[in-house]
């Protein structure tokens, strides 16, 4: 098999000419189902990347030339998958642009990379993995305090336990967007999306606005952990493969797991990162 960054891209992504505003790169992300847009030129060269993350950490900043990251590393088709890995785990982006000849012919996450780590079947321990501190909340925290939690940490998951330190839930940053109230009608007028367009998804559209208007203090519910947490979480044990974390992230489509050791306690949270980091260990 080829491990090469081509293999495991997403090719002819979406991408988005400047000048451009940030609810044009929403609109994108929204109506196609994607987290990050590429910026290019009037002639197709690349120029920057803007992700949702970025968005969200700069809310009051509306013209994606100063929000893009202009200087951020990019990737050629034919780079060996280690190379975007090592990147990756310096970084920690979730997207890196791949480019050749100045035109953006890919982009690519660690989530894709998981693919690599199941067709070498890498064996190392997830216990040799864990590279970040795992940071629990009680299942009676707010939706509010986890919300400030996300905004200090950037820390999107977080392991619930309940009065006894047993796991007992995960929340993430969807979860908390799924509480708040906000109107597809309202959301679809400012991005300029006819009510008649079928082609965006409502559940993208409002994890990008809610969060974004969040920060810009729109209210959230005040719910406890408990209310909108996934209960009984998949968890992995900290002595399983790469190769089987990777198998279990990509078959539920997650990015992260908890990790429990042998008397079945929370020892931490590995994610996709993490797993993929074994291919250069």
């Amino acid at each position: 098999m080829n491990f090469t960054v081509e293999s495991y891209m997403t090719k002819k992504p979406y991408t988005l000419k400047l000048p451009a505003a940030v609810s044009d790169a929403m609109k994108i992300m929204a109506s196609k189902d994607v987290a990050a847009v590429p910026m290019v030129d009037a002639k197709g060269n690349y120029l920057g990347i803007v992700s949702r993350r970025d968005i969200l950490e700069h809310p009051k900043e509306d013209e994606l030339s100063l929000l893009m990251r202009k200087d951020f590393p990019t990737l050629s088709p034919k780079d060996p998958i280690e190379k975007a890995v090592k990147i990756f785990t310096e970084i920690y982006r979730r997207h890196l642009t791949v480019v050749e000849n100045k035109k953006v012919v890919g982009i690519i996450t660690p989530y894709d990379i998981l693919d690599a780590v199941i067709a070498k079947k890498v064996e190392t321990p997830i216990k040799n993995l864990l590279t970040r501190s795992a940071i629990p909340i009680h299942v009676k925290s707010t939706a509010k305090m986890i919300e400030k939690a996300i905004r200090l940490t950037r820390i999107t998951a977080f392991p619930v336990l309940d009065d006894n330190g047993s796991l007992v839930g995960l929340v993430t940053e969807r979860d908390i967007l799924n509480g708040a109230n906000l109107d597809s009608k309202t959301v679809s007028s400012q991005l300029g999306i006819g009510e008649d367009d079928d082609s965006w998804s409502w559940e993208s559209l409002r994890d990008i606005f809610t969060f974004y208007y969040t920060i810009r203090d729109l209210e959230i519910p005040n719910v406890e952990a408990e209310k909108i947490m996934v209960k009984n979480p998949v968890t992995i044990f900290e002595g399983a493969s790469a190769y089987d974390a990777a198998k279990i992230m990509k078959k539920n489509k997650f990015t992260q797991l908890p990790v429990r050791d042998v008397d079945n306690e929370l020892i931490g949270m590995v994610y996709d990162f993490d797993v993929i980091s074994s291919l250069i260990k």
